[in-house]
């Protein structure tokens, strides 16, 4: 087969974040090469137009979509998935409505909440209280502040989390509007669970989602104090103690296998309830009491050799090839 591999046009003065969508480009197209497909790559923009014409010249018989942002933000993401759709050629990973819901991360909330899935409670600018809970006048302890469609830890620093107990609904909202501002995308405050925090990487197959081992990203020689939490510096800044003291884990005592089981069940449903195809990852954290939370669901996880989807499926047994050649089958199964 000829495959075009889409992936969102970077500069080389863009950020780590946005430069490991090359990473992954040369990793797809050698696994795809090993199998015998030819491939063409293209770089997609805000201009649809012009990303329309260099597929239908290179003629796909399939596209492997890596599209992770267009035009600075990862909420226009979807885009490419509603071009691939309007043009009719069958394309890899989730469909536009499931990468509209998991990407606002507060649609993907209110999914979760109808499908009886536990998140944490949220609040935005416009709320008068607490959503997600029955509770009425509920506060946190604590809460995070996240940017409500921008994924990569985007500004995500110890300072994001903040002790709730003296504070006001209305100290929450301008803190909110602060950060907003700041990053010129809006945010949302979380509340935020101080606790073990697993990844679950869910991968497509013949006889249904395959639930790759589960990892468990440990906070290691932490100050107390500093919150637990893997923020920008965790994930990109190799220089940075955070990155260094923050790694994942697969090996388990028995007394952690109910809990896996009960991960794995959660990950299973949310495939189900946000329709998620080919490739994804949940992202927990478990409270004190054993109580799982879904913070996130990535219908487009990073394929680099160096990132959580990669380990756990080398944790599984398998190789990256071979997981390259189960994502195109689950396309090219779904077809059109």
């Amino acid at each position: 087969m000829h495959i075009a591999v889409l992936f969102n046009r970077v500069a080389l003065a863009d950020s780590a974040g946005d430069l490991d969508v090359l990473k992954q480009c040369v990793a797809v197209e050698d696994a795809l090469r090993k199998h015998g497909h030819s491939t063409t790559r293209i770089a997609c923009t805000l201009d649809l137009g012009a990303a329309r014409d260099a597929i239908g010249l290179a003629n796909p018989d399939l596209v492997f979509n890596l599209v992770e942002s267009l035009g600075g933000t990862d909420r226009l993401m979807p885009l490419a998935a509603v071009l691939l759709e309007s043009l009719r050629v069958p394309f890899t990973g989730a469909c536009s409505l499931a990468m509209l819901v998991t990407s606002e991360k507060l649609v993907a909330k209110r999914r979760m909440v109808e499908s009886e899935l536990s998140t944490p409670a949220w609040l935005t600018e416009l709320d008068a209280e607490w959503q997600g809970v029955q509770n009425e006048g509920w506060f946190p302890e604590s809460a995070i502040i996240k940017a409500i469609g921008e994924h990569a830890s985007l500004g995500i620093c110890d300072e994001s989390v903040i002790e709730c107990r003296s504070l006001q609904v209305a100290d929450l909202v301008e803190r909110i509007a602060e950060k907003t501002s700041h990053l010129r995308t809006p945010h949302f405050a979380e509340q935020y669970i101080d606790g073990r925090e697993f990844n679950l990487s869910i991968l497509a197959g013949n006889d249904g989602p395959e639930v790759l081992p589960p990892a468990e990203i440990e906070f290691i020689n932490f100050p107390g104090g500093k919150p637990k939490i893997v923020g920008q510096d965790a994930k990109w800044n190799e220089s940075a103690s955070e990155y260094m003291n923050t790694p994942r884990k697969f090996e388990f005592p028995h007394s952690d296998q109910a809990l896996l089981d009960e991960l794995e069940a959660l990950a299973r449903r949310c495939w189900t309830a946000f329709d998620l195809r080919g490739y994804a990852r949940v992202d927990f954290r478990v409270d004190s009491d054993g109580q799982p939370w879904i913070l996130e669901i990535n219908a487009n996880p990073c394929l680099s050799s160096d990132a959580g989807f990669a380990a756990a499926v080398q944790e599984a047994g398998l190789t990256f090839d071979d997981v390259i050649a189960r994502i195109v089958g689950d396309a090219l199964r779904r077809g059109l």
